[in-house]
């Protein structure tokens, strides 16, 4: 303040947005201030200029954020955008704000998105035009000005809300898929997804099987985290019955205002799960004759298998355990044929299990019965119902009766076949040799019959003779020896091992190993060969020595050293002697030549080696060979007896026997079958 004149002036730089009003008192005093004062009360107002631009404040976050709806109609109000001026308001226009966007949105044909209210800052939209979906937030700048010019610039910041205005879409218009017929319920089938444009609860979507499933066989539930819908099996799938072999499905997607549809088409794969099945399982086809030939026709067998491909083709098969021997076999068409020759008499009936095995993985197998029922042909001669080795005493008065074997007089014949190939029999003596004048048989007509001796002598070693036994055109040659094997006149023989003839009175005369007899050919009767018996091994050899045999019984040493007699076969010991003769001094002559060669053989006694003499080969002198096996190099089955007739006259008997019936294999071309071919007898 002057202190003269008293004008006040401004020290400083004023600022009313600082302070606009100034008050103080003012003094005056005269006489140089020694006088009297007074004093004024001076208000000062700072005028307000235009000394400060529009500024956007913004005291808290998202203060200058606005949102709008996508889709919002035009002059949609978003936000207000508010500047600040610190001039006075009242001072002119310096705090008169106009607002102008002076950065805006365009969309695709260059049209500004955003209007904005020039005296309120408040922004709209301009058209129908935002979409989320495309842009969800925008930045527009806009201009605050004053009247005096000054401008301040704020940044709005537009978000564009969601609404539900998509629609959920499947990703694929048609799913396809296959599944196993045999697939476990609740196993996934396939999946479906889709997208939806939306946000938040507006892209929310459930899944749905609208249609094509009426027997609900399946069922879909949504899956939230993976935004998709699984397809599951809710029933079992039969793929034999026709609908059911191809599914399609129509699938529903949905969120709260909008759905779509897609299609799932399913295809069903056949899986082995059928048998195949016979129609009918049980077939009797009745009977046939045994000797039908290879390939008859038995049946045909007829299976079906309901599934499809590999899982339906199937083969037909024989049990091995129903057809051990291989008999039949079956086609691929089912016809059940014979393949090998039948026998009623090894089985009666057959009961063919038929398999029809699939080629599915892993197989299925079904099966039928095939019962065959086999009618006997006469194919099978009588037999004797065991290999008799019958039994006479020397020297008894005639008639005797011939023992069979230990327990029967009586020899039993059998057919294998049923009647009326069977009995009754005829049994009968061929007169093929002259040994049968020596005996009466008689035919008991009930498949029996009973053999008689006349008188024999001791000379008499062993008999042959053969049996017919007949029956429907079939003859069968049945020979046998008694006692001995075939000893005939004019046969000369070095007897190597003991040989035994029961006596009249049950005595055993025998010839020990180590005592080599020999035969010789000269004699022309059994009389002849008796009194001709030499022992090599005595001394002297007179008539005397010769007249009798050397009669003990067999010796074996014991365990202990002494010797004592044995009897084979658990034969009781020989009938004493004057003792007549007693059925228990009957014998098996097999098994004793076959124990007194196991004698000899350990008889510390016999002839030592150093002194052996062979004083001749059997068969020696004979202009007929040797008859004996013990050196023969082939089997005495090999042979057929074809040069007997050659021997003469004295072998005429021999060669009835042997010869007329030589047994020849012969095999057909046409089968596997042996044909035993006898001739001249008949082959059956």
């Amino acid at each position: 303040i002057d202190e003269l004149n008293g004008k006040i002036y401004a020290q400083k730089r004023l600022d009313r947005e600082d302070r606009s009003a100034w008050r103080f008192l003012v003094l005056a005093t005269d006489e140089n201030g020694d006088g009297l004062t007074g004093f004024a009360d001076v208000l000062v107002e700072v005028r307000d200029i235009n000394d400060n631009a529009p500024k956007f404040l913004c005291t808290s976050d998202g203060c200058f954020v606005g949102h709008v709806p996508e889709n919002s109609p035009a002059d949609t109000s978003i936000m207000e955008m508010r500047a600040t001026d610190l001039d006075d308001p009242k001072a002119g226009k310096n705090a008169v704000l106009t607002y102008r966007i002076v950065q805006n949105v365009r969309n695709e044909i260059n049209l500004n998105l955003f209007s904005i209210n020039p005296a309120t800052g408040t922004i709209y939209t301009v058209l129908r035009s935002l979409d989320r979906e495309v842009e969800d937030r925008y930045l527009v700048v806009v201009e605050a000005m004053d009247g005096g010019g000054l401008s301040g610039t704020g940044t709005a910041t537009i978000v564009v809300s969601d609404v539900n205005d998509h629609p959920p879409v499947f990703t694929q218009r048609v799913y396809t898929t296959s599944m196993a017929e045999d697939l476990d319920i609740n196993s996934e089938v396939l999946a479906v997804s889709a997208t939806d444009g939306d946000e938040g609860e507006n892209s929310v979507m459930t899944y749905s099987i609208l249609g094509g499933d009426d027997d609900r066989k399946f069922f879909i539930e949504t899956d939230k985290v993976n935004r998709r819908g699984v397809v599951r099996l809710k029933k079992k799938i039969d793929f034999e019955k026709p609908h059911e072999r191809t599914f399609n499905l129509t699938v529903k997607v949905e969120d709260a205002d909008f759905f779509s549809l897609a299609y799932c088409v399913i295809q069903v794969e056949d899986s082995n799960d059928h048998a195949p099945v016979f129609f009918p399982q049980f077939y009797d086809v009745g009977s046939m004759f045994e000797d039908v030939p290879v390939g008859t026709i038995v049946a045909q067998v007829t299976a079906v298998d309901l599934d499809s491909g590999h899982n339906g083709k199937f083969s037909y098969s024989i049990t091995p355990e129903s057809d051990p021997f291989q008999q039949f076999l079956v086609d691929k068409s089912g016809w059940v044929v014979v393949a090998d020759s039948l026998d009623r008499e090894k089985v009666s009936q057959h009961r063919l299990m038929i398999l029809a095995t699939d080629m599915g993985s892993p197989a299925l197998t079904g099966s039928a019965i095939v019962l065959v029922t086999i009618q006997d042909v006469n194919d099978n001669g009588p037999e004797f119902e065991a290999p008799y080795r019958p039994i006479v005493w020397e020297n008894t008065i005639a008639p005797q009766e011939v023992r069979m074997n230990d327990t029967s007089i009586l020899l039993h014949a059998v057919d294998r076949d049923t009647s009326p190939n069977g009995g009754p029999f005829s049994i009968r003596l061929l007169m093929l040799t002259s040994d049968v004048t020596n005996f009466n048989l008689t035919d008991l007509r009930n498949g029996s019959a009973s053999k008689v001796s006349q008188d024999i002598s001791f000379g008499s070693f062993g008999f042959s003779f053969v049996l017919s036994l007949t029956f429907s055109f079939i003859y069968l040659f049945y020979s046998f020896l008694i006692n001995m094997y075939l000893s005939l006149t004019s046969l000369s023989v070095a007897v190597l091992v003991a040989v035994t003839v029961w006596n009249q009175k049950g005595s055993r005369d025998k010839f020990r190993k180590r005592g080599v007899y020999h035969i010789p050919a000269e004699h022309e009767s059994w009389e002849d060969v008796r009194e001709n018996i030499l022992n090599y091994n005595e001394e002297g050899g007179g008539e005397q020595d010769q007249v009798r045999c050397y009669f003990h019984s067999p010796l074996i040493k014991s365990s202990e050293g002494s010797q004592e007699e044995v009897h084979p076969g658990g034969a009781p010991p020989a009938c004493p002697h004057g003792a007549g003769p007693a059925p228990h001094c009957a014998m098996d002559f097999r098994n004793y030549v076959a124990r007194i060669i196991w004698e000899a053989d350990h008889d510390n006694l016999a002839l030592p080696v150093d002194t052996c003499q062979v004083y001749c080969t059997e068969g020696t002198g004979s202009g007929a060979g040797s008859l004996s096996s013990l050196s023969s190099a082939f089997p005495e089955d090999d042979f057929c007896y074809e040069w007997l007739p050659t021997w003469g006259p004295k072998f005429k008997g021999l060669s009835d026997l042997y010869h007329s019936c030589c047994v020849k294999p012969v095999f057909s071309d046409t089968s596997d079958i042996c044909c035993i071919k006898v001739m001249p007898c008949l082959c059956h």
